[in-house]
Formats: structure tokens, C-alpha cells, sequence
């Protein structure tokens, strides 16, 4: 399991000695921001909605990729990526979304996270869109004893398949522009290509400890990745 103790929060002092994070207050940083950037404008503050109006309903239908944030009772984050069809996560009305969720990495960090903390944040992205959709609010994780889980719109083989899933119950929804994938070039076919066909990272190695032989891919790399 991945640190998460205090000491895994810590840094290193001058002296060697291990010491807190001295992290300014969010208020005096959000203050000195709007001083200098000044307020939203009146067109991003529209964007924000309580529910989730047509457009974002179908982005998310349409989307194979979110990435999901969680925080535990004490703060400490996490982001996991989740990957399907498109429209796996499932759209139930204009404030309710269900996420199946897969065995994955079996660290069950978000589990963890909910079980102490509900508040979520999502990222929906669609390949090739430099708009993105987002999504925060609070989420319920539901098993299959659970008397809703017969209700999910799940065919026959997710059913039988899954064991649970969140439900998410939407506070505030809205799309992102693209600028951000516009500044990173994300979706460059050219650059695509070339890192399929040459990875530009070596292989990932099999443990996080020390001494791994790191190993280039041999070829292109074929469908999602998932950790």
C-alpha cells in the first residue's frame, strides 16, 4: 500500500530533519489571486450549473475516459483514472451518474476515500475534443446487496460481473474550454503516432522498489492502459 502516513506527507529540512509542509491558508492565496488576475467573467460564471444540462449528458455518454478525485477525512487526495466504452459511465437523470467500478488495482484507494470523505471531482475527456467536462459533488458506493443495484441501467454481463459501483450525486457541473489541451497539443495525431510507434518512456517497470531494468517497447503500444 502506498504511504500514508504523516511522514509520507513531510519534506526535509535544511538540517536533514523531517518537517511539515508549510502551506499558506487557501484564503489568503485565493485573495492575492483575484487581486491580481481580478473576479471571473460573467460568461465563465455562467457555465457553472447545478445539474447536468443536454450538453454535458451527452459528453459524458459519449466519453471511454474520467478521472476520478477523492480525499480521505483528513485531506490527503488522490486521482484514479477509469476506462470504458464510451458512455460507461452511466448518465441516471440531470443530477445522478453511476460508475461501475472494475477490480482494477485492488488498493481500493477510492473506496477508502469515500468511506471517510463523499466530495468527488471528475474529469471527462473524449479523444480528439479539446473541451473537457466537469463534475463535483458527493458519492455513494453501492454493492450488488444493495436493493438500488437491481435498478442500474447494467446489462446481463455487468450484472454478473461487477461487485460495486458509485453513485454520484452532481452539485455543480459544467464543460471546460480547451485551452489547456490546446496549450499541451494533446491530441496532435502526428506526435500520436510517433509515440506509439516509438515511445518516448521507457517500459514501466514491474515494482516501484529499487534496481528495476528499465526496458524500452519493442513496438507500438494497442488500447487502454490502466494501472
Amino acid at each position: 500500500m502506498p504511504d500514508r502516513s504523516d511522514a509520507g506527507r513531510q519534506r526535509g529540512g535544511g538540517d536533514g530533519a523531517v518537517k511539515p509542509l508549510d502551506v499558506p491558508s487557501a484564503g489568503s492565496v485565493r485573495e492575492e489571486l483575484a487581486e491580481s488576475w481580478g473576479a471571473p467573467l460573467d460568461r465563465v460564471r455562467a457555465k457553472l450549473s447545478p445539474v447536468l444540462h443536454p450538453w454535458l449528458r451527452e459528453f459524458i455518454a459519449l466519453s471511454p475516459y474520467v478521472v476520478l478525485a477523492t480525499a480521505d477525512g483528513r485531506g490527503r487526495c488522490d486521482a484514479s483514472p477509469r476506462g470504458g466504452a464510451p458512455g460507461f459511465v452511466r448518465v441516471l437523470d440531470e443530477r445522478t451518474l453511476f460508475i461501475p467500478e472494475e477490480s482494477g488495482n485492488r488498493l481500493l484507494q477510492t473506496l477508502g476515500n469515500l468511506a471517510e470523505s463523499p466530495g468527488v471531482g471528475l474529469l471527462f475527456l473524449i479523444p480528439g475534443m479539446r473541451e473537457t467536462a466537469r463534475v463535483n459533488g458527493r458519492a455513494e458506493p453501492v454493492s450488488r446487496s444493495d436493493p438500488r443495484w437491481a435498478d442500474l441501467p447494467l446489462d446481463d454481463e455487468e450484472r454478473e460481473r461487477l461487485l460495486w459501483g458509485s453513485l454520484v450525486h452532481v452539485e455543480e457541473a459544467y464543460y471546460h474550454c480547451g485551452r489547456a489541451s490546446r496549450f499541451a497539443d494533446l491530441w496532435n495525431t502526428a506526435r500520436i503516432d510517433r509515440n506509439q510507434s516509438d515511445p518516448p518512456l521507457a517500459k514501466r517497470p514491474a515494482t516501484t522498489a529499487g534496481g528495476e531494468k528499465h526496458v524500452r517497447h519493442s513496438g507500438p503500444v494497442h488500447g487502454l492502459l490502466g494501472g
